[in-house]
């Protein structure tokens, strides 16, 4: 009885565990929708707002044709004016003196609208420049934002297909449902992050620049220096949009870390890292360099991105070593500073402080390896990640 009770338990766990792992998976699916769903969302609006530009700028060109239109007339007056000036002041004898001034004064007159018109041609034709520019970042937003729809329909779609393939073992189960987990949180900590910097970068900028727009569309044309000032914020608003939008490109592009392998993505990331943040980064590479699993590469470049953005932002010096070691099936990085440090051994006392070294830790473990840190107040910090590996050379293929 006691080992039928045993197998009944073991068997009733193992359900359970399957159970939780389905909660999980399904909720997986359920947050990527929900992501997918925000985003489309944010590409409807981009998309609405570029229309909105387009025919704003089809206005603005009728008003150039227009323009173009009235000057030529305004040019055939202006030539008959000054004809008739050039007649009454050859053969003065003939006119009186009224006549003489009416002509001086029509001619003038006609000269001051001929320079209006050419004045306000110019002035409509900047504001469709500018107007033409705004519209190239929406354009380029709206293009960013159906890319991240397109991956998570992806994404959706590969776990839709393979959740009913999930291996039966329960240590695998258990180990599936913390990567699956893990996925969650960053995938959702991430979404937060892009609508967070979005918000608060590019979509203000360019709602205050679509403001200021409007407001120089109602300024008195012969107030020029108050248009030029109007304008310079407005560019000075594109300028922040755009290099809001290269720093969430920065971020985002070492994702695509499988094309030439993870040695070669490090070092691409630590010389933008150097030249982005006046930060020196000594990378080391021992043994050749080799392709890894795809999402094992992601998550090592995570954590060395994340180890490095701890140096910058709590050592208090702009320096650090990265070493990358394949020996023996195993791959050792680490990420060594000669900072301020920390006592190691009172992390387990500060869960608040260590959150996100515990999480590193768990995502090491997650790949079947371990973390070690090695520090202690005003020694620096070293950050030991060792994982086992099966790769191939990186060297085929190239010349």
């Amino acid at each position: 009885m006691k080992h039928q009770d045993r197998v009944k338990d073991a068997a009733k766990n193992t359900q359970m565990q399957m159970n939780r792992l389905d909660v999980v998976l399904g909720e997986l699916v359920s947050n990527l929708q929900e992501s997918r769903n925000h985003i489309f969302d944010i590409a409807e609006d981009l998309q609405k707002q570029c229309l909105q530009m387009e025919t704003e700028i089809e206005n603005l060109n009728r008003q150039i044709n227009d323009l173009i239109n009235s000057q030529e007339k305004q040019e055939q007056l202006e030539k008959r004016a000054r004809r008739r000036l050039m007649e009454v002041s050859r053969d003065f004898k003939s006119f009186s003196e009224q006549d003489i001034k009416d002509a001086y004064m029509v001619a003038q007159s006609m000269q001051v609208e001929l320079l209006n018109l050419r004045h306000e041609e110019i002035y409509i034709r900047k504001q469709r420049d500018a107007m033409a520019q705004q519209l190239k970042q929406l354009k380029s937003l709206a293009a960013k934002a159906d890319k991240f729809i397109n991956n998570t329909g992806l994404a959706l779609k590969i776990l839709e297909g393979n959740v009913e393939k999930i291996s039966e073992s329960v240590e695998e189960v258990y180990r599936k449902q913390q990567v699956e987990t893990w996925i969650v949180q960053s995938q959702e900590s991430e979404r937060r992050k892009i609508a967070r910097e979005l918000h608060d970068g590019p979509a203000q900028s360019l709602a205050s620049a679509l403001i200021r727009l409007e407001l120089v569309d109602r300024l008195d044309h012969e107030d020029q220096e108050r248009v030029r000032n109007e304008t310079e914020s407005i560019k000075d608003m594109c300028r922040e949009s755009l290099g809001d939008i290269r720093r969430i490109m920065f971020d985002l592009r070492p994702t695509l870390v499988h094309d030439k392998g993870l040695a070669h993505t490090l070092g691409t990331y630590f010389n933008d890292y150097e030249a982005k943040y006046n930060f020196d980064i000594d990378f080391v590479v021992f043994g050749k360099g080799k392709k890894y699993d795809i999402s094992l590469e992601i998550a090592l470049f995570r954590l060395v991105q994340e180890a490095i953005t701890n140096v910058r932002k709590h050592a208090g010096v702009n320096k650090a070593l990265v070493k990358l070691e394949d020996t023996a099936g195993v791959l050792t990085l680490v990420i060594k500073d000669v900072g301020s440090g920390f006592q190691a051994d009172e992390i387990s006392r500060t869960p608040k402080d260590s959150y996100g070294i515990l999480g590193m830790k768990e995502r090491v473990q997650l790949l079947g390896g371990e973390l070690e840190i090695i520090s202690s107040q005003g020694m620096g910090t070293q950050v030991i990640i060792k994982v086992p590996v099966e790769g191939e050379d990186n060297n085929s293929g190239q010349n």
